[in-house]
């Protein structure tokens, strides 16, 4: 019968639920939309819209978070509470070997993909901040002479060694990374210098608009810009494929576990 109710508590069927209360046992049946995850979703999407403005991530990005908000929020609002009698509770197991080892190969699983999704997170907003900074800025091609270099080791875990270098550039002092041109990490100081050496001549792009280490960027295959951007997008693809690749193997792990696990003798 189209439009036929059933009350989870007794199990009564009609179509005539008066404000919304079963007649047979007077409880209220549960809405049928829940306002309460509309506004959690709201404020979800006010802070993931903010966010990827303030740093300006993709327009397709920006829709892709707004319609998984969206879709969430409208599936938790039209759950309704189960309309059959509460199931029997299931038969009480016990923890197996193999349940064990799938367990701590379940944590191991988690803990790699958050610190991968992390890393690439890192990686993405260097990259992507970096094209914003750069888009549109004039530059031009220069040399920069250097005078001394410098090695900044990491003050705790969370910090990474940095190698810079202060140089001449068309009459000016300048500073520059040194990273993108060695593309590795000094040992030492000394390493540092012989790698390159004081009066060493780099090829680089110069942007007089732009302030600090911005100003000087390495001469590549691509101009600064585009390079940061598809640096960026290589980093976000295949971040989502490594999230799936993830969660596929978290979900076959789960499998793995709840069928190794033994029911606990009466």
């Amino acid at each position: 019968m189209a439009g036929t109710l059933k009350c989870p508590a007794c199990g009564f069927e009609g179509d005539n639920f008066q404000g919304r209360v079963c007649p047979q046992c007077n409880k209220k049946l549960p809405p049928a939309i829940s306002f309460g995850p509309w506004i959690g979703g709201l404020i979800q999407l006010i802070f993931a819209l903010t966010f990827m403005s303030v740093f300006h991530f993709p327009r397709p990005m920006v829709i892709v978070a707004g319609g998984f908000i969206l879709i969430g929020t409208l599936a938790t609002s039209l759950r309704r509470k189960s309309s059959t009698p509460s199931k029997p509770r299931p038969a009480p197991v016990r923890q197996t070997p193999a349940a064990t080892m799938f367990g701590i190969a379940i944590g191991a699983c988690a803990f790699g993909l958050l610190g991968g999704l992390l890393f690439s997170f890192v990686t993405f907003m260097n990259s992507w901040s970096t094209y914003q900074l750069l888009q549109g800025q004039a530059y031009h091609a220069a040399s920069f002479q250097v005078t001394r270099v410098y090695l900044q080791r990491g003050t705790s875990k969370n910090s990474s060694t940095r190698a810079f270098a202060s140089g001449m550039v068309e009459g000016r002092k300048e500073w520059m990374d040194l990273l993108p041109y060695l593309k590795r990490t000094p040992s030492d100081q000394a390493e540092l210098e012989s790698l390159v050496p004081d009066g060493s001549v780099i090829p680089v792009y110069l942007f007089p608009d732009l302030k600090g280490y911005a100003r000087i960027q390495l001469i590549g295959t691509l101009p600064p810009a585009e390079a940061h951007y598809k640096r960026a997008m290589s980093t976000l693809n295949y971040g989502l494929v490594a999230l799936g690749i993830g969660a596929a193997i978290l979900f076959v792990l789960n499998r793995l576990r709840r069928s190794s696990l033994e029911p606990t003798p009466a």
